[in-house]
């Protein structure tokens, strides 16, 4: 009988501990992965919020100190260029993603009343009006309606003018896809130098 209850006993405490081993396993493992997750690097943060379908592109490879949300590999070739305006980098991926991006004040007045009084497209209507950027229809006689958007955006005392690369018409979504992707721009960090 001592011998049954002395091996209840030791099962009892051989769970235990098992049971034990376990929490202080789980423990760790949560430990390091919040340690981990912890690292307060700005980068990761910049990566966190880029929407899904979406990845960072570099512009300073074309000599602009920024960084973009563009649309992912699926939609297209990622192509970053030198922009026919001085200056200014042309970022396309697929037909549907085309952009200009150009640092400068910029200005949506002078850009609505280009817009307006354009001798070949008629404007129609605005689709986004805001402070700083717009979506427009214009129309050619005898053609479709195409669209086009133009922003500036500001982040960390740099300002950008962004807009659709001309030549090219867009539909309505790709317009206001293209505007949503360019509120993204912000200044690249510059590089820490080795220590």
């Amino acid at each position: 009988m001592l011998n049954t209850l002395f091996s209840k006993k030791e099962k009892v405490k051989s769970r235990f501990l098992s049971g034990k081993k376990i929490f202080l396993f789980i423990t760790s493992i949560s430990v390091l992965a919040l340690s981990s997750c912890g690292s307060g690097k700005k980068e990761d943060d910049a990566n966190a919020s880029v929407p899904q379908g979406m990845v960072v592109a570099d512009l300073s490879t074309q000599g602009l100190a920024a960084l973009l949300n563009v649309p992912d590999s699926t939609t297209g070739h990622l192509e970053i260029i030198s922009s026919n305006t001085p200056s200014g980098v042309d970022v396309k991926v697929g037909t549907n993603f085309q952009m200009t991006i150009m640092e400068g004040e910029g200005n949506i007045e002078l850009k609505k009343k280009d817009i307006i009084s354009d001798d070949v497209r008629k404007f129609v209507k605005y689709v986004v009006e805001d402070p700083n950027a717009i979506v427009w229809e214009w129309q050619m006689e005898g053609s479709e309606p195409e669209y086009h958007f133009y922003a500036i955006v500001k982040s960390d005392n740099k300002s950008y003018e962004v807009f659709d690369v001309s030549g090219e018409s867009f539909s309505e979504k790709a317009a206001t896809q293209m505007l949503d992707a360019a509120k993204s721009i912000h200044p690249k960090a510059p590089a820490k130098a080795a220590s």
